[in-house]
This record gives C-alpha cells, sequence and structure tokens, in this order.
C-alpha cells in the first residue's frame, strides 16, 4: 500500500491489519492543496484551522474552517460533540485553531472571499475536529 504525503496508520482488528491513509498538511504543503485541490478529493486531509459555526461570514449552513493560508472547508457537521460546545462557546468566532480531519467531495475556488488571493474551498459532509 503507498500513501503519498501521508501518514500511515495501522490497526489490528481481529488478526487481520488494515490501513488508512490520511493526508497530514502541514505548512509546506497547503502550497500544493491550493495548487492541485483534485489530488485531494476524496482523500483524508488533515491541517491546522480555525472553524465557526455558520462561517465568517454566516453564510454557511455548517461550519467553516479556515487556515491562514487560503484554504477554506465548508462541513455540514463536525464531531464530536464537545468540539461543537466548545466551537459555541470557548472558540466562538473562530477563537481556537483545531486539527481539522475530513474528506473533501468537491472544491470550488474563489477570488472574492479574500482581497488579493484565491482561496480553495473545500467541501466535506462532516470532519472531526481536535484540539
Amino acid at each position: 500500500m503507498t500513501c503519498s504525503k501521508s501518514r500511515h496508520a495501522a490497526f489490528l482488528v481481529a488478526g487481520v491489519g488494515l490501513f488508512a491513509c490520511v493526508t497530514q498538511v502541514q505548512a509546506s504543503d497547503i502550497e500544493d492543496l491550493i495548487k492541485s485541490p483534485q489530488k485531494y478529493l476524496g482523500q483524508q486531509v488533515e491541517m491546522k484551522a480555525y472553524c465557526t459555526k455558520g462561517g465568517r461570514s454566516g453564510d454557511v449552513l455548517g461550519y467553516e474552517c479556515t487556515t491562514d493560508d487560503g484554504v477554506y472547508l465548508d462541513t455540514d457537521d463536525i464531531t464530536p460533540d464537545d468540539a461543537k460546545d466548545k466551537f459555541a462557546n470557548d472558540c466562538a468566532g473562530g477563537k481556537c485553531e483545531a486539527t481539522v480531519t475530513f474528506e473533501p467531495h468537491s472544491y470550488s475556488v474563489s477570488g472574492v472571499i479574500e482581497p488579493d488571493r484565491d482561496v480553495v474551498i473545500f467541501n466535506a459532509k462532516t470532519a472531526k475536529v481536535s484540539f
């Protein structure tokens, strides 16, 4: 099994080893994530981001997570439930950086969200968040 730009996670279930690829996006990989977002569709991506229920502008139905480098994630839901509570209280308005793991099913590029740069917006059904 090969996974480019990822780590391997091994799990032992009933004597059978299962492997999963998680593409951990480090600061040096953000540029590739922006240049070639199609490579990440259907892969599990992990990145550091700031998340807000409803998005920064209040126009997202679920949660919006953003990096400082112009990568956005719009997700319908996040897990676990205590992360939702934290975003509603201590981290309201995107005050806390979190590790966000998600599998994007689509993306778009916008030149109007942030002045002077294009941003990539990934879409995912759900995202796992940890602090």
